[in-house]
C-alpha cells in the first residue's frame, strides 16, 4: 500500500534448487491501476561447484541470463513470476504455509486427527482429538481422560474446552510436520500469541535439529519475544523493525556489530535506538495516568 504510482520495488533473491544449482531472481515490482504488477525480471543460475567461498554464492556478474521475463506473452499473468518455468523445468515444488491468517484469530484450521503426543505436550489431560471431515461438515471426537468423550460438529466449538494455547500450538505445529516431511517455509506473524517463551524456542530448536527437520524446511516469523533473538548464533537471519519516518527493516548483522553483547540486551535496552518506547513518551503517559486520577478526585 506505500508504493507510489512511480515508484519500483526490487527483489533480489538468492536460492539453490534440487539441480544443484544457486539461482538469483531479479524482479521490479511497480503499482499500475491500484494493483501491484512485476515489470521486469530475470533468472540467473551457476553451478554450486563455481562457490568458492561465501562472497561467489552472491557474485552472478559473469553469468548470463538463463530465464528472462518478456511481458508480451499472453499466458504470463502480470503478477505471476518466471520461477513457475523453472519450477516446472525442473520439477521443483515449493511448499509454503502462510499462517498470517491466523494473527487475531484463533480456530482449528487443519481437519485431520492430531497426533496423540503432540497433544500431549500442549495438554496432557487430552486422551484424543480425531477429526472426521464429511463434505462441509466434520465429526470431532474429544476425550478428556477419566470423562466422557464430546461430540462436536463445528471447529469452533473447541474454543469451549481447549484452551487457546492448545488450538495455536495444534495449527502451528502441525503445519511445521508438513514442512518437516518434504521443506518448505511455515510463515506465522506474532509468534508468541498464545504461547508461552518456552513453546515457541521449542519450535524454534525443532527447524535448528536436522533429525527433526532433514529436508531443511524453513520458519519465518515476527515476534515482540526479545528473547527469541538469543536463540540464534548468527545476526544475519534477523531483522529489526523501526519505525523512522516510515516502517524499515535493517539486518541485525548491519547494526549490531559486537558479538559480546546479548542480542536481547542490546534490544530491550536501546542501544540498537528504537527499539523501546521513547523516554519522553512514557513520561507524558505517567503524567497522564497520575492526572487522570487526580481529576476523578
Amino acid at each position: 500500500d506505500g508504493l507510489g504510482h512511480k515508484e519500483e520495488v526490487i527483489f533480489d533473491v538468492y536460492f539453490y534448487s534440487e539441480n544443484k544449482t544457486i539461482n538469483q531472481l531479479h524482479t521490479v515490482v511497480v503499482r499500475k491501476n491500484g494493483k501491484l504488477i512485476i515489470k521486469d525480471e530475470y533468472l540467473k543460475s551457476k553451478p554450486c561447484k563455481k562457490v568458492k567461498s561465501k562472497a561467489d554464492i552472491f557474485n552472478f556478474d559473469d553469468c548470463d541470463i538463463d530465464i528472462a521475463r518478456n511481458n508480451d506473452e499472453m499466458f504470463l499473468l502480470d503478477d505471476v513470476s518466471i520461477t513457475v518455468a523453472f519450477n516446472k523445468k525442473n520439477k521443483d515444488q515449493l511448499i509454503l504455509v502462510d499462517m498470517l491468517q491466523y494473527t487475531n484469530v484463533n480456530e482449528l484450521s487443519i481437519l485431520e486427527n492430531c497426533p496423540p503426543e503432540l497433544i500431549a505436550f500442549f495438554d496432557p489431560s487430552v486422551e484424543y482429538l480425531n477429526i472426521t471431515k464429511k463434505g462441509k461438515d466434520c465429526d470431532i471426537q474429544l476425550k478428556f481422560k477419566n470423562e466422557e468423550e464430546i461430540i462436536l460438529n463445528k471447529t469452533s466449538e473447541l474454543n469451549r474446552y481447549l484452551s487457546s494455547g492448545t488450538i495455536k500450538g495444534i495449527n502451528t505445529f502441525l503445519n511445521a510436520l508438513r514442512t518437516f516431511e518434504k521443506g518448505g517455509y511455515l510463515i506465522v506473524d506474532e509468534i508468541e500469541n498464545h504461547f508461552n517463551h518456552e513453546i515457541v524456542s521449542t519450535l524454534i530448536r525443532f527447524y535448528m535439529d536436522k533429525r527433526v527437520n532433514p529436508n531443511g524446511a524453513m520458519i519465518i516469523f515476527s515476534t515482540h519475544y526479545a528473547e527469541l533473538l538469543d536463540e540464534f548464533e548468527r545476526n544475519d537471519n534477523i531483522y529489526i523493525v523501526r519505525n523512522r519516518n516510515g516502517i524499515n527493516a535493517e539486518n541485525l548483522a548491519t547494526v549490531l556489530k559486537r558479538n559480546d553483547i546479548k542480542k536481547s540486551d542490546a534490544y530491550q535496552s536501546g542501544f540498537l535506538e528504537g527499539t523501546t518506547p521513547m523516554y519522553d513518551s512514557y513520561i507524558k503517559l505517567k503524567k497522564s495516568l497520575i492526572q487522570f486520577h487526580k481529576e476523578e478526585v
